[in-house]
């Protein structure tokens, strides 16, 4: 009898450290999983600023600049409005805030709304343009387009310029404290407006880059949070304001502004290690109405500007793919494994069977 004994409490003491060594293992198998590589769009903000954040102000009016760079054709017998579209013209140069862990940028495409000056001469303008990306202030690529572009649109509804730039761009790592900016130069022959910096106006760069880091999923009774670190800090508030982040429930996308008492709620969420560092996450959290809903089988819409519009589609995310279960009751703290209730209840499972054979 007691050998049996002996031998049942030595199962059960080997089934729980199998079970805490199975539970750590999985952790750490998520925590090398959680770093994906998404499109990431990286708009031009006032300052000089180069920030994945795009207002969620539907009201911000964009910034509006007018730069020219042509000159009249010297020599006698030339008519005195003929024009050559002169030197490149420096727009500007955009800078990002200095990454917070390492990342890889990929697959470049430039964006920019602009018109033609209407006040000016009636010139086509054959707009060029030349990007330059710099990591740290150096040179790292270059890409110039002479197509020569038209628009003869009005300032309220400027044109969008959008070009791929490439297969040549090279993959690039940026290290933790990098930065990384854009100038644009431009050659026309008509004066232009350029725009930027609020939700309909994005100008910029979309890339591809790991530079944000979905974490856990969390239903506790009828809210559901989401959590995520970035590379480049941006105001979740403003991605909730303008439903660049959203739930899907049942196939329908939730409108944050239509939520009560206070949802969606923004806060600090929980820690998640990168690069051997200790990052704090970004939580929003939403709350359903209905009861019955079947949360676990619902989608997080994650966005960095308005979805119907940018050159940067948004990406989904299944709840059930990082799920926490949570009590009401239960501290955020708790459960801190994805699937926790379902790995305990298989093992729980195999001990009880393992114990009536031994009986």
């Amino acid at each position: 009898m007691k050998s049996r004994l002996g031998r049942n409490l030595g199962l059960i003491f080997s089934t729980v450290i199998l079970s805490v060594i199975f539970i750590l293992s999985y952790a750490s198998a998520e925590e090398e999983t959680l770093q994906e590589s998404i499109p990431i769009h990286m708009n031009f903000k006032e300052s000089a600023r180069f920030s994945p954040e795009t207002s969620g102000d539907p009201e911000k009016i964009a910034m509006e600049e007018k730069y020219s760079s042509h000159e009249q054709n010297p020599g006698a017998g030339t008519p005195a409005d003929t024009r050559n579209k002169g030197d490149w013209t420096s727009m500007g140069e955009w800078e990002s805030d200095k990454v917070l862990f390492d990342i890889t940028l990929s697959e470049i495409v430039f964006n920019l709304w602009w018109v033609e000056d209407p006040d000016d001469t009636d010139y086509d303008a054959a707009l060029d343009l030349r990007w330059t990306i710099y990591l740290d202030g150096s040179e790292i690529y270059q890409y110039t387009d002479e197509e020569g572009y038209a628009c003869e649109q009005t300032r309220d509804e400027p044109c969008e310029y959008v070009k791929e730039a490439g297969g040549n761009f090279p993959s690039t790592d940026l290290i933790k404290g990098q930065v990384i900016s854009l100038e644009v130069e431009m050659k026309s022959f008509q004066a232009i407006y350029i725009y930027y910096d609020n939700m309909s106006r994005d100008s910029g760069m979309k890339v591809t880059a790991n530079a944000i880091i979905f974490g856990n999923t969390i239903i506790n009774g009828q809210t559901i949070s989401f959590e995520f670190v970035e590379a480049w800090p941006t105001n979740c508030n403003e991605a909730v304001e303008g439903n660049f982040i959203t739930l899907i429930v049942s196939g329908v996308e939730l409108d944050n502004n239509q939520q009560e008492n206070g949802y969606p709620q923004v806060g600090e969420g929980g820690t998640y290690s990168i690069n051997e560092t200790e990052f704090k996450s970004d939580r929003v959290t939403w709350f359903i109405d209905d009861e019955y809903a079947k949360l676990d089988q619902s989608a997080i819409s994650f966005s960095y500007g308005r979805k119907d519009s940018s050159t940067t589609e948004p990406v989904n995310i299944n709840v059930a793919d990082k799920l926490i279960i949570m009590s009401d009751s239960t501290d955020d703290s708790a459960l801190p494994v994805p699937g926790f209730n379902l790995i305990f209840a298989i093992i729980s499972l195999v001990l009880v069977t393992k114990l009536r054979r031994e009986v």
